[in-house]
């Protein structure tokens, strides 16, 4: 569905974009702006500027930009609708719909969310009505996960043979193409396909706002010959690393209890949800990631992480603890008994034992301490030496100095050793860990900035950039000056050529006393690319002229504006008429046809007539 463009319009001035986005990174107020680490590239300096008051963000630093909506569609991977559906929601506005749809891109990403939601309901359906499944759902009951829990959270089953899915897909005309972008189909070398997932139960994977993205799959007991489990490759949907299974049925009890119970997988979140922990989330048959705690950190700083007693989940669980101690997060590891998980923990002991035994979790370095001393290795000074290391070492990573340092005299006191020797030593760690964090960002920046090509960007001369921040923040009665001397071709990078006619074919749909509001031009620039010049220019003061950096204080100062404008229309023109006398010339330096050639010196003559009056008269602007 199509929304209307009142709403739009509604949605845009109403959703202030730092609320939005401090929901998702901190802020730091500068002056007029915020500033962050950006959440699309890795970084030491924060680059990420947010402006409330032309409602756009801008990352100098991987070129990213746009605006409120921009910012939800690529962050959480949302449609346009999507993004402005989960804004007025949360802003309290009503939306007005119509026919149609925006973007040939847009239909591509609806058919990915619809044709995942049909999958789900083809395997739910499965599960419960045929023979195959019953045995998965009896083996579901067995595990003693109820029918209401199956049914909320859509549990299915994947037939075992090859072509379940396919001939269900075929059945039903839908495009093949499209389930085989969603992983749940696969390709062979003759063009023929068959299913991914087979024999399995399936268990839906919902985005933050509860749209089916992905499947996970697990193996009935007793087969062997295939991984225990099984997930869907990433999609445009779907980015394993940046998704917590449950996330969206728990968020808001996770938010009301101020903390989140992390568990590693679905059979462990489902038996503690139906039996009455409600705050808990899975990682969604992955390794914990840095991306995973960070959304979960949005809802709450309080996590508590359990894991299996046995050898694989000790192990987990120190992977784990260097992840969350860079960053800020207060976390805890709960510890359970050996040969038991959250599963058959709660199954034999109960909800209350359960709260009781997350009561006692632990900090990281008592877990290291007592995992140490049960594995007897605190008998000698070398062993001892050992452990200290390993926890200054994970120590190091945490960024805010005063928490390394009170966890350092922590592990001094847990030792008897001195405090002033091991903060030494773990000062020698912080300086290693920053080398390698800063190797480890700029091999990140060398393959993440390759979405948008800063070229692009830096390409756009500060003159056009300007050009273009004028025309989204002067008064109409302005407008028509520029857009009746300049055109889209007298642009030197066809990309701000670009949004130079996307805002000239805006200007002519305006009322006369109507401005051109900059956030809601984001919205129709299709590229993104075109999106990260418009919001560079807009969020960046660029000087054209000696008056330039006081032009967005007009009103305080008595600087001309209009000089300014006058000024910058006449150095356009004359740079792109340079460039046009240039290529005629280097065309008849090429072509042979004298027919030609006289045609090329007739239309030189006249942009040299054209240019030579930019050049002696001055722009009086009205």
């Amino acid at each position: 569905m199509r929304i209307k463009e009142d709403s739009i319009r509604e949605v845009l001035e109403k959703a202030d974009i730092v609320t939005v986005i401090e929901n998702y990174i901190p802020l730091r107020q500068s002056g007029r702006n915020y500033l962050a680490l950006c959440p699309f590239h890795k970084e030491k300096t924060p680059s990420f500027t947010v402006s409330r008051e032309k409602g756009l963000f801008h990352c100098f630093g991987c070129g990213v930009g746009g605006n409120v909506v921009s910012f939800l569609m690529k962050y959480d991977k949302l449609t346009f609708v999507d993004a402005i559906e989960t804004l007025a929601k949360k802003f309290g506005i009503k939306l007005q719909y119509e026919s149609g749809y925006y973007q040939d891109e847009d239909k591509e990403l609806e058919l990915l969310y619809e044709y995942s939601l049909i999958t789900s309901q083809y395997f739910h359906k499965n599960l419960l009505e045929t023979n195959e499944g019953r045995n998965a759902l009896k083996y579901l009951q067995d595990r003693g996960i109820e029918l209401t829990t199956i049914k909320a959270f859509q549990l299915g089953y994947a037939l075992s043979a090859w072509d379940g899915l396919l001939n269900f897909i075929k059945r039903n005309n839908y495009d093949l193409e499209v389930f085989e972008k969603l992983g749940l189909i696969i390709k062979k070398d003759n063009g023929e396909y068959y299913d991914r997932f087979r024999g399995r139960i399936i268990f839906p994977i919902y985005s933050v706002i509860g749209r089916v993205i992905a499947f996970g799959g697990r193996i009935l007991e007793g087969d062997h010959d295939q991984p225990k489990y099984m997930n869907s490759p990433e999609s445009r949907i779907y980015v394993k690393g940046k998704t917590l299974y449950g996330f969206f049925q728990t968020k808001d009890e996770i938010r009301k209890k101020d903390a989140a119970i992390l568990v590693e997988g679905y059979m462990d979140f489902l038996t503690l949800f139906q039996n009455g922990i409600k705050n808990v989330v899975a990682s969604a048959g992955t390794s914990l990631t840095l991306d995973q705690i960070f959304i979960l950190s949005k809802v709450t700083q309080n996590i508590n992480l359990i894991f299996d007693g046995d050898e694989a989940g000790q192990k987990a669980a120190v992977r784990t603890i260097q992840l969350m101690l860079q960053t800020d997060s207060n976390f805890k590891i709960v510890n359970l008994p050996e040969n038991e998980d959250p599963d058959s923990f709660i199954l034999k002991f109960g909800e209350d034992k359960f709260l009781e035994i997350i009561e006692s979790g632990q900090n990281y370095i008592d877990y290291i301490y007592n995992l140490a001393s049960q594995k007897n290795s605190l008998s000698d000074t070398n062993s001892k030496l050992k452990v200290i290391d390993t926890l200054l070492q994970f120590t190091s990573r945490i960024r805010d100095e005063l928490r390394r340092e009170i966890y350092a005299r922590e592990i001094a006191k847990k030792f008897n050793v001195t405090e002033n020797s091991v903060i030494q030593k773990l000062n020698k760690y912080v300086k290693n860990f920053a080398n390698i964090e800063e190797r480890q960002i700029q091999y990140q920046e060398d393959i993440d900035t390759h979405t948008i090509d800063k070229n692009i960007i830096n390409n756009v001369s500060p003159l056009e950039k300007s050009i273009l921040k004028m025309i989204c923040e002067l008064d109409h009665q302005y407008l028509g000056t520029i857009f009746e001397h300049i055109d889209e071709n007298d642009f030197i990078n066809p990309l701000a050529g670009e949004i130079f006619k996307v805002l000239k074919s805006h200007y002519l749909e305006l009322k006369e006393d109507e401005k051109i509001d900059g956030q809601y031009i984001i919205n129709k620039l299709e590229k993104e690319e075109l999106r990260s010049i418009l919001s560079d220019a807009l969020i960046e003061k660029y000087k054209i002229s000696d008056g330039w950096n006081e032009v967005q204080e007009v009103s305080n100062q008595n600087i001309d504006f209009k000089d300014v404008l006058g000024d910058s229309i006449k150095k356009l023109k004359i740079i792109s008429l340079n460039k046009k006398i240039d290529d005629l010339n280097e065309r008849i330096s090429k072509t042979t046809d004298l027919d030609e050639a006289k045609n090329l010196f007739e239309d030189i003559k006249k942009l040299m007539s054209l240019k030579s009056f930019y050049q002696k008269n001055e722009f009086v602007i009205d």
